[in-house]
């Protein structure tokens, strides 16, 4: 047996790539094992190519489910502005955009060369088309880490192998069943930030529009939970920042066999009768007009005639002549609209995934497992999903320096 590295890393995503540079500090021996023919993973895709990295508004509160006692000292080693000083010491000028932070150029790409170039300056190595079958425990410091056709052995281990979004084979479960034949506990991963499909008759008519708006999502006539912004109607459903905040909701409950359904607020923030009341005031500026216009400048006009007609209204019926049940009934469609929600995009078609190795696994002090000494896990494989906007980046980021720093220690002790 060749001498060991002092920390293998499996997967060479931003986790992993993060987790190597970290470890290799001091002079390490550090080696990624990466299964494709090249690193970064989904880096390049991320804020639709232009690299939206973290969020200025941070904290626990952004994650889904996570305990906030797992994720402060994870966040607590490597913040969001930790992360942002980061890449300006590496020569990243910065750009913020509502909160949203990017790099100036707008190019996912090169903060992938950034965590590269760290890499090199600290001589991580990188062995591409390695697709690792087995992880054993071979004494109290050492590790055998075997591949289809080579085997490894280091003193410490983080794997860091990604979750199953965005995987375009099988190999997004690699990770996952390596924790397991390790005995750690994982949640059945499921797709989330993607888009819903309804089963609402509209759909075809209202496809392409675009409009702010709220989503609530019901499980069995529960609100599980609900999210605003700029909304994309589709022919399919919707999609955009709230139908991907709200869509971990759908998957899992879609997957437990529940009822799901989808609320809709076209004027998000006010209640049904406060909606009755703002329509009601609007009927003075504009009581010359038809009904099809009565909601002319307020939303897309197409979506507006859809519902127009969706209350029960004919569009050329003259706005004076309306009743007070039928302001309420398109008070009740606007600020309610209700649909059945069918499905989901798929791994594909998806940003993250909500579930993996359960966060009870692992110390969150150092994110090493509690049930394998030495090995430590990073990235998108926990069981960790936040918000669109930069969250799921920023914890790749976070918890990637946590382990890759624990590791490091470890092995040097």
């Amino acid at each position: 047996m060749l001498h060991p590295y002092d920390v293998l890393v499996i997967g060479g995503g931003v986790s992993g790539m993060c987790a190597a540079a970290a470890a290799a500090r001091g002079g390490k021996d550090v080696i990624v094992l990466e299964g494709s023919d090249h690193i970064g993973g989904k880096l390049a895709l991320t804020g639709d190519g232009r690299g939206n990295f973290t969020n200025e508004k941070f904290g626990p509160e952004y994650y889904y489910d996570a305990d906030p006692q797992f994720l402060g000292p994870v966040f607590g080693r490597f913040s969001n502005q930790d992360l942002m000083d980061w890449f300006i010491q590496a020569g990243v000028d910065l750009k913020k955009e509502q909160g949203r932070v990017y790099p100036a150029c707008g190019q996912a790409a090169d903060l992938a060369d950034v965590l590269r170039l760290q890499m090199n300056r600290h001589f991580v190595r990188v062995d591409h088309y390695q697709k690792v079958v087995e992880i054993e425990k071979k004494d109290e410091d050492l590790f055998e880490v075997r591949c289809v056709n080579r085997v490894y052995h280091a003193r410490r281990v983080i794997l860091a192998a990604g979750s199953k979004a965005m995987a375009q084979t099988d190999s997004g479960d690699s990770g996952y069943r390596l924790a397991e034949s390790l005995g750690m506990k994982v949640r059945k991963p499921l797709p989330a930030l993607t888009a819903l499909r309804l089963s609402s008759p509209c759909t075809s008519e209202w496809d392409g529009m675009r409009c702010d708006a709220s989503v609530t999502i019901l499980t069995d006539g529960v609100p599980a939970g609900s999210a605003g912004g700029s909304l994309e109607l589709t022919a399919s459903g919707l999609s955009g920042i709230p139908a991907f905040n709200v869509s971990r909701y759908v998957s899992r409950a879609l997957d437990e066999g529940r009822q799901v359904q989808a609320v809709i607020s076209f004027l998000p923030g006010l209640t049904e009768q406060e909606a009755y009341e703002f329509l009601t005031r609007r009927l003075d500026r504009v009581n010359e007009y038809l009904a099809r216009d009565f909601l002319l400048g307020l939303i897309p006009k197409k979506l507006a005639r859809i519902l127009i007609r969706e209350a029960g209204i004919r569009h050329s019926r003259p706005i004076h002549y309306l009743k007070e049940e039928e302001i309420r009934r398109l008070a009740q469609v606007m600020a309610g609209f209700t649909c059945e929600v069918t499905g989901h995009g798929n791994f594909r078609q998806s940003q993250v995934c909500t579930g993996g190795v359960l966060t009870s696994e692992v110390d969150p002090e150092t994110l090493e497992s509690r049930e394998v000494k030495g090995l430590y896990l990073a990235g998108g494989l926990l069981d960790v999903d936040g918000m669109y906007d930069g969250y799921n980046l920023q914890w790749d980021f976070s918890s990637g320096f946590a382990a890759g720093e624990a590791a490091g220690r470890s092995a040097a002790g």
